[in-house]
């Protein structure tokens, strides 16, 4: 006896130091640069355990936006809990239909694969029925059995791959279940699973016996028919009173017609009716269906564990929304004889392998049902609806705050297309939009940084059937905000408060902005918070009613320009962008304001035969009135970035009442010459670039330069002539200007 514990104790400590080695291997393979990245992925989580994550990433080209992805993933049991599972497959003649066959076997065949994956204990047998019902034995090279394994799916798979729908079959259900019953008692597994996928209501059933074949024991139903009552069989037969030794005329062991869930139940099978009476009785091959499923989610193994664990039923194409009796008949009859609403699925052909890898989730997977509740945060808005991978999500108002409840099911898609990846994920997305909600207080860290939801939790049935709960980790942004200031200034610019004169504005009229516009008094801030486009440029207006005399100056974030309109841009980078700090000024206008000229005069192409003027001579308009001025300045020919400086302009302040706008300036142009035109600018910045010739996008050609000085303080203008000496009264060309002529001498003003 000594021996053996000592021997028993061997060969684990030798089965230890295998295993250290086998995950020695595995851990260095990982090393080298060729190893598979998705090796590594796997190593990330534990068999059975569940990941959770929640991130929120700025839209691009957007401020204030974000796209919230919550993803959960778990890593597949390995091994899971021993499973054998029946697989019912409905083969009648209607499976040929919107090829729900096709459909049905590629689902089933994926199925498979996820149930039966290498090194797990699961096992699945297969049953067919139409009018008849087909049970598979499987065989290879001396292994012979209902249930398949791991190392024999290939053999389920092919067998699958042959069903065809019979043509003129009809729907034994009944008998499909009783079969998997059967087959059932043969199992092994800890949890026992049946799945039924049918297109259609049961159309054949076993005929009951004594008191469920009598008129006693049926239903009435709304039926009325030449003045007759109509009841029909109950849902409640059990098993001893089903005649499942029953034969029909044509030797078969089914009762009815094929065509219709309801036929007309007659002797000798059920109770004849006597003579005139108005009573009748029809068999319910549905009920019958609904009574087999029953009998078999109730029956007991010999150890006294219910036979089955879970009864799925998938209904193929059978529209929930149809009011055709048979269709509803059939979604009814596939719902009762699961074994809880939540375990029967009505699917579409295309959808029905989802439906199966849903399922599949169930039995393999580290999480075999979730619901997540998901609260928005304070100051923030859905923008869109909700994108989920799998399940069911709804959107609730819970408290004033928009609430996604997501009803996950079982993990189903896995994280790459690796054929042995057994790490599943379901995700949701969805966008939110920060609003002005958002500057209430306590919303806000003292860092800027908002919480873009409530407390986010999930509910979970992990692999072992043990209810759980958990917490996704809430991320936080910093939402931008225009801060708009207004202050008030006297003409001497004292700040002055006054707390009755309201001072208009608003921030364009895109998508975003149109309702921006809003009233403010000296010394308020109004804050905004809400998405705007990125790398756009927008503008800060400011509209002064007419009797509001103000000069006006706007401050963005440091930068000061003059006038009522500027405009702000925020950064494309997400990670740059910062708060718009915007500072509007308005200054009394005094009656009387002094503005700035600089002028001078540029002779270009000098003529050698001209003598070039030394000054420059200029009549100045104000308004349209008769207040005019008489201006010079110097006169040169330089005209190049290295010639051109702020001493070649000449200086004038001139004196504007506050109703005056405008200065209207003409070059009096020396004999020979002729005016080219000019340049203005309100600064004096690169002066050496703006003002020569050469910069043709800023030259106007012509003599009369207007100045708006309710826009700009100042003006820079440079004047350019040049050379043109004309024709002789002969219409002769003259090379040569007469002696003694206009250039000859200083011109005042024609004087």
């Amino acid at each position: 006896m000594k021996k053996k514990i000592q021997l028993r104790f061997l060969k684990w400590i030798m089965l230890i130091f295998c295993l250290i080695g086998s995950v020695y291997v595995v851990q260095t393979s990982l090393l080298y640069t060729n190893a598979p990245i998705k090796a590594a992925k796997k190593t990330e989580l534990q068999p059975g355990q569940v990941r959770l994550s929640k991130k929120a990433e700025p839209v691009a080209g957007m401020v204030n936006q974000w796209d919230i992805t919550l993803r959960i993933e778990g890593r597949n049991q390995f091994p899971p809990p021993p499973t054998d599972i029946v697989l019912i497959v409905d083969t009648s003649w209607s499976m040929h239909e919107n090829d729900r066959m096709t459909k049905s076997k590629a689902a089933a065949e994926k199925f498979v694969d996820l149930v039966l994956r290498k090194d797990y204990v699961n096992r699945i047998a297969l049953i067919s029925y139409n009018t008849v019902v087909t049970n598979y034995t499987f065989n290879e090279a001396g292994w012979s059995n209902q249930f398949v394994d791991s190392k024999h799916k290939q053999l389920l798979i092919d067998k699958i791959r042959e069903l065809e729908p019979v043509e003129n079959g009809g729907t034994f259900t009944q008998a499909g279940i009783k079969s998997a019953s059967e087959v059932m008692s043969k199992a092994k597994g800890e949890k026992r699973k049946i799945v039924l996928i049918s297109d259609g209501v049961p159309t054949y059933s076993y005929p009951p016996t004594a008191p469920y074949n009598q008129l006693i024991g049926m239903q009435k139903f709304d039926y009325l028919q030449n003045g007759y009552d109509y009841y029909e069989s109950v849902k409640t037969i059990p098993k001893e009173n089903f005649n499942y030794d029953y034969v029909n005329k044509e030797g078969g062991n089914y009762y009815g017609n094929g065509a219709k869930y309801r036929i007309g139940a007659f002797y000798p099978e059920y109770e004849q009716m006597p003579p005139k009476s108005k009573n009748r009785l029809m068999a319910n091959h549905a009920h019958s269906a609904i009574a087999e499923a029953t009998i078999t989610k109730n029956e007991k193994m010999s150890n006294g564990e219910r036979l089955i664990d879970d009864f799925y039923t998938i209904g193929v194409d059978m529209d929930s929304t149809s009011q055709d009796d048979e269709v509803v008949t059939g979604n009814q009859t596939m719902k009762e004889m699961a074994s809880s609403v939540d375990k029967s699925f009505s699917a579409t052909a295309d959808n029905l392998e989802d439906i199966l890898s849903g399922i599949a989730g169930e039995i393999v997977g580290a999480i075999k049902s979730a619901f997540v509740v998901d609260p928005m945060g304070a100051g923030f808005e859905m923008e869109d609806s909700v994108t989920s991978t799998q399940g069911i999500t709804e959107i609730k108002n819970v408290l004033g705050s928009p609430t996604i409840n997501w009803n996950v099911g079982a993990l189903k898609k896995p994280v790459s297309n690796d054929p042995d990846e057994d790490v599943m994920f379901a995700e949701i997305t969805y966008r939110l939009n920060a609003e002005n909600e958002i500057l209430k207080p306590n919303i806000m860290d003292d860092n800027g940084l908002a919480a873009t939801n409530g407390k986010t939790t999930i509910v979970y049935k992990d692999y072992n059937d043990s209810m759980k709960q958990a917490e996704f980790l809430v991320p936080k942004v910093k939402p931008i905000i225009v801060s708009l200031q207004k202050k008030l200034h006297n003409e001497n610019g004292e700040e002055i408060e006054n707390q009755t004169e309201l001072f208009d504005f608003n921030y364009g009229k895109d998508q975003y902005t149109t309702n921006d516009q809003f009233s403010l008094h000296a010394n308020n801030i109004k804050k905004i918070v809400h998405p705007w486009k990125a790398d756009q440029d927008y503008f800060v207006e400011e509209t002064l009613k007419e009797k509001q005399e103000y000069e006006t100056s706007i401050d963005i974030n440091g930068l000061v320009t003059l006038g009522n309109k500027s405009k702000f841009k925020f950064a494309a980078d997400a990670n740059t962008r910062a708060h718009q700090q915007i500072i509007v000024t308005n200054k009394k206008i005094s009656e009387k304001k002094s503005v700035i000229l600089h002028i001078r005069q540029s002779v270009l192409k000098p003529n050698s035969e001209l003598v070039i003027p030394s000054k420059g001579f200029y009549r100045a308009v104000i308004d349209d009135s008769d207040q005019k001025l008489n201006l010079n300045s110097k006169s040169t020919t330089k005209d190049t970035s290295t010639e051109v400086s702020e001493e070649l302009f000449a200086q004038y302040e001139i004196t504007l009442t506050k109703q005056q706008k405008q200065l209207k300036v003409t070059d009096l142009i020396p004999e020979y010459y002729r005016i080219v035109g000019f340049i203005a600018t309100p600064t004096n910045d690169n002066l050496n670039v703006t003002h020569l010739s050469t910069n043709t996008s800023a030259l106007v050609k012509s003599n009369n330069v207007v100045l708006d000085y309710q826009k700009n303080h100042a003006y820079w203008v440079t004047m350019f002539i040049e050379p043109e000496l004309g024709k002789d009264s002969h219409g002769e060309l003259v090379t040569s200007p007469r002696p003694y002529s206009w250039d000859y001498k200083v011109n005042t003003f024609g004087q």
